[in-house]
This record gives structure tokens, sequence and C-alpha cells, in this order.
């Protein structure tokens, strides 16, 4: 584990992998100190509350300096920038004149108070049904002016019939008559089609020039598209009533941060980054504009967040599950399809499994939704009493979760229920249970096919899982306390892994060769093992380690006998430690070419050892700052017998 971005950056390339011997040559480590002196911890105080891969950058949240808001701090090369949240304005009273889209090619529609104040519509958010009355709030850009509590909001409106032709968000128009032009910043037709020749509807539009003629060509590069529909075009007509005047927004301290990462438009600039935090509204941000979702609850503070078949998904306290229209994440009416599912316990976290069945799970039950809309959802118990601890979720080739009964998975649920059976953690479950209240989160590592679960004592354990079997658990411990993880892909599709700790940085799991440039203390411990011999002594005389090394490091090798020395006679060589220097393969220009290029060669080590015993055992053990990993293969034994232990 290393900083972020603590990968040597600049330099002659030959230094960022150069070694002489077991040692890093002193100007690459110089160069790597260098790097590692200017990452700067996100600003503010306190832990890191969340963090997240979206394209190409990482954002962090944090307590401001003085714990009363939070900032949203992004990455850049020259260190965190802080997002600026954007102003906004609530609104109520809306109206069926007409509903302000926020346009997508960069001519955003604009509101205007009735006393003069305007501003850009960059995004919107609302519950109910906009003709019937929504509340909600938009997020405004170049606002000139202040606007005031209860004063309608207006945009300007061209009507139009006669549609024959489509009319796009960004398109110029221009009055064959009047020679007026305007930018169309969104359109809604309200009946027919512009197949049929007879659409009909209204456009918001921006940088009107003047007056546009009753029934004139609607031209867009000198086709006509449609005809005015009115005198006195464009009309600057009321949508809705403010709530309050604009203000900057900001986050509220504290709380659990979770994110998804999804496309609801199906374009590429519909990927959008949201999120939810315990102790605020969700939030959406496209990389330009931060939003809050307001979905109409009483007390709307969403603790966990998933996007399912077009729907964004909120879960509360009291096992309330609300999701967004579908396509709409921002907006929250049942006419336009949200709705309310209810699981009667408070949720511990989403999974999407195959075939587009979303699993939701509580503390101590599992439930599984079909269908794609209000119009089929189907909530099933999955499973009572195979529930889930907040925060462990995570979605491999199957889904895995710490249960109060240990580490298991849906797969094992399915065929063995509740019972012990069904987890995989169950050797270790003491530790599982002396921990299990204590978790801080989980992530999943694709590229080692890994679960790795986290606790708040700087212990965790990973599991390694191939086709469905659990293949090893380990512990392990952290010289730093994380306090949020993320998983996620970078604008490339690599796979990368973040910590947020307490200390306040945001460190790179997996990378680099130490603990933020702290020893890494490793060791493996193997069983005693008899030779098929259990009642004969041996000699033991020469150990053969094979392993897999990109560069050469110094490892110790401690044997034991017969179970730590119950049955070595007095006059047998006791434990001792040998030092094995393990040397890289060195690659030339003709391996370039070698059919055998691209497969791991192993190195192989010998030591020679001096110990008697029925049996041995092996401590492995390795402590390091810039040593790279090694992966051990086998370990071979020479030995001489020496009679039956009678």
């Amino acid at each position: 584990m290393g900083l972020l971005a603590t990968a040597i950056s600049y330099g002659p390339p030959v230094l960022r992998d150069k070694y002489s011997g077991a040692t890093i040559v002193a100007e690459a480590i110089t160069a790597i100190e260098d790097q590692r002196s200017i990452i700067d911890v996100v600003p503010g105080e306190g832990s890191v509350l969340g963090v997240w891969q979206y394209g190409a950058n990482v954002y962090a949240f944090r307590n401001k300096s003085g714990g009363a808001t939070a900032g949203m701090h992004k990455s850049t090369s020259t260190g965190w920038e802080e997002v600026d949240l954007g102003t906004a304005l609530n609104f109520d009273g809306t109206t069926t004149d007409g509903e302000p889209v926020p346009g997508d090619s960069g001519t955003p529609t604009t509101i205007v108070g009735a006393g003069g104040a305007q501003g850009d519509l960059a995004g919107i958010s609302y519950h109910g049904l906009w003709e019937t009355g929504a509340a909600g709030t938009m997020v405004l850009t170049n606002v000139t002016g202040t606007f005031v509590d209860n004063e309608n909001l207006t945009m300007p409106l061209l009507a139009f019939d006669t549609g024959s032709e489509t009319i796009s968000e960004g398109d110029t128009i221009v009055g064959a008559t009047s020679g007026k032009t305007a930018e169309v910043t969104s359109i809604v037709i309200t009946t027919g089609t512009v197949a049929g020749g007879d659409a009909e509807g209204y456009m918001s539009v921006k940088n009107n020039s003047g007056t546009w003629t009753d029934s004139e060509p609607i031209n867009i590069n000198g086709v006509q598209h449609a005809l005015v529909n009115g005198a006195s075009e464009p009309t600057a007509v009321t949508v809705a009533v403010a709530d309050g005047t604009q203000y900057e927004q900001t986050l509220q301290p504290g709380g659990l941060y979770e994110f998804v990462t999804y496309n609801f438009r199906g374009e590429a600039s519909g990927i959008t980054m949201y999120g939810v935090n315990t102790v605020d509204n969700g939030f959406s941000y496209d990389g330009t504009t931060f939003i809050k979702i307001k979905t109409g609850m009483e007390t709307d503070t969403p603790e966990h967040v998933a996007a399912h078949q077009l729907h964004l998904f909120f879960s509360y306290p009291n096992g309330s599950i609300q999701h967004s229209s579908i396509a709409y994440p921002n907006q929250w009416s049942v006419i336009t399809g949200a709705a309310e599912l209810n699981v009667g316990d408070t949720v511990s976290g989403f999974s999407t499994e195959v075939n587009n069945v979303m699993s939701i799970f509580t503390r101590n039950n599992a439930y599984m939704l079909y269908g794609t809309s209000t119009a089929d959802w189907d909530l099933r118990q999955f499973h009572a009493g195979a529930g889930a601890i907040a925060y462990t979720l995570q979605k491999m080739d199957q889904t895995f979760f710490l249960d109060d009964r240990g580490l298991t998975s849906l797969f094992t649920v399915q065929y063995f229920g509740d019972f012990q059976s069904a987890v995989a953690s169950d050797k270790v479950d003491p530790y599982i249970q002396s921990k299990k209240e204590n978790t801080v989160g989980s992530i999943k590592v694709r590229g080692k096919n890994q679960y790795r679960l986290f606790f708040n004592d700087k212990t965790g354990l990973e599991m390694t899982f191939i086709n469905k079997k659990n293949q090893g658990i380990m512990p392990f411990t952290m010289s730093d306390q994380v306090v949020c993880l993320a998983s996620a892909e970078d604008e490339n599709g690599f796979e990368v892994l973040y910590g947020g700790f307490d200390d306040g940085y945001v460190r790179r799991l997996d990378s680099g060769t130490n603990f933020d440039g702290k020893a890494i203390d490793a060791f493996i411990r193997t069983a005693y093992y008899h030779y098929d011999s259990p009642g004969k002594r041996k000699r033991f005389r020469e150990l053969n380690l094979e392993m897999n090394a990109d560069t050469s490091t110094t490892l110790t090798v401690t044997p034991s006998y017969d179970f730590g020395g119950t049955f070595t006679p007095p006059s047998s060589p006791i434990s001792s430690d040998y030092s094995v220097t393990v040397t890289a393969d060195q690659w030339s220009e003709s391996d370039i070419s070698n059919s055998s290029t691209g497969v791991t060669v192993v190195a192989s080590e010998r030591v020679k050892i001096n110990g008697i015993g029925m049996n041995m055992g092996l401590i492995i053990a390795n402590s390091a700052t810039y040593d790279k990993p090694i992966t051990l293969q086998g370990a071979y034994v020479d030995y001489s017998s020496r009679g039956i232990r009678r």
C-alpha cells in the first residue's frame, strides 16, 4: 500500500525498478520519497468521510476546519482541489405552463424571478408531479440579482405547432418572417408527432433577439421545422414559485458515504456519480454540476444507494426503500414511476445479481427484487435469518457479506440456508465474532478475486475465492486506520482501490511496496509435517524454496521441530534463524523471442539447516520497505532417517 500517486513520476525510467542485489538503488529511493513528500492530506479536519473514483479523478469528502460543514475535494496534479457545490434555489408551486429542463448542449434554460433576478438552470431535482404541484431545488449558474421568497419564477417559452422536423437542444432557430433568432434550451411535445408533421408543444429559449410573428416558419439552417403558435412569442411563462432566496450548497458534517456510478441516459455524457452519506440529501455529480436529490421524505437522509433497472434507489433507517422515476434519477413522482418498498427493518445494503435481480439485505433477512418497474416489481424474501452487516456487501462472481454467523455468500445461503455450513469463515469463527461489531467496511479486489474486510483497530481479513470456493483466509494488520473504502475503475477501465484514513490521507491500496513509507512485516507459518513417517526421527539438512520474485529480497527462515520442541532430545540443535537472499530472474534480450516469455519463472534458493525431530514446520518472514512481493510456490526438504522413537 502506498500514498495516492506514490509511483515515481519523474526521472530517468531506468530508476523506476532499479534494484541492486536485495536493495533498491539510492536514486530510486530518493525519487520515491521526494514524490511522497509533496502529497497532501485532504483539506479539513478529522477522518476522511468518503472516497470514490469517478472518471479520471479521485474524490474525497472531509469535514472542513471548524466542523460546521463538510467539503468535497478532487485530486489534481497539484494537489486536492475543493469542488464548488454551486448555487441553489428551492421552489414549489409548480404550474402546467412548462417544466424547465437543463440543457445538455451548453445552452441552459434561463430562470427569471419577478423582481428581475435570473440564473441559468444547470440542474434540477424535485418530488411530485410538476403539473399538479412539485417541490425541489434548482442549481443555477451565472446568477444576477437576488431571488425573493414566494416570487414567481418564469422562463421564456416559444409555442409551436405543425412540427415536421426534429428540433434539438442547442439548435439556433430563425424566424423566416421576423428574422428573429434564439437558442433552444429544451423542447417539449404535448400533442402529435414529428413523423406525422403535426407535433405541437413549446421550446424554452435563450438569447432571444425579439418578438416572433404568429404562424411564421421556424427555420434551422434554412429548413422549416415548425410554425410559431401565437402572437408576441416567446412568452415569459410562470413555471414555479421561489421558496426562499438562493444559497450556496453545503454538505452536513460527518456521516458514512456510499457511492455508485451509473448511466441513466445511455450516452457517454450520461455517466454520473451518485452518493449518500446518512446525514444529508442524496446527491448526483456529473463532473460539473452537484445536485442534492429531493425525494420528499420527511427526513431525507438516505443511508445506502443503488442503481437498478434505470431507477435510483435510496434506503432509509425505518426500512423504507425509495426509488426514482424510471430513467430520471432526480425526479420522484409516483405518476412517472417512483415508488416506495418496505422490508420492515433497517437496510444493510443492495447488490445486483444475475438476470437483473437486485438483492436487498437487512441485518437478519435477505430479499430479492424481481421485475423492471412499478408495473411488475415482485419483492420476495430470499431467506429469513441470513442477513448482512452494513457496508460488508460485495458483488464478485457472487455476492459476499458478513452475517452474524460469519463470512458467507448468497450461493452458500441458497444451498445451506442459515446453517453453519453456509459460513466460509467457520475455521476462524472466534476471530470473526470478536470483531464483527467493529466492522469499518469492505472492498472487492477483482484482480486477485479477493474479498477484504476491515475493522476499526487497523486489522482485517482477506479471503480468496476461485470457482465459488474459499481458497484461504488470512488476517492482516495495517499501520494506519482505514475508515472508508472504494473499489472502482479508472477512466481506462483499470481496477483501483482506495482507502480514506483517520489521519486525513487518501491512500491507494495494493500499490507500492510499503505502508506509506513504513516497512511491511510479513510471514507465513506452515503446518508441522512428518514426511509420511510420524514415528521416525530425522535429521533435517537442507531446504529448497521455490518462489516467484520480481526483485531480489531477503527472507528469514525459522525451522521448528517436534511441534515446537516437545520431543527434541537435549543434544539436538534448537530452532534457528537462517537468512536467505532471493535472487530475482534477470531478463535479457534473448528472452524477448523465447517461447517461454510471459510465463513467470520461479526462483529457487537453497538454505542449509541443522535440526533433529520427527516433524518440522517453517516460519518464513520478511520485513522490508522497498522489496516487492514474492510468492512462495513450494518448499522441498532434504533429510535423513535416524531411527524410530520408542
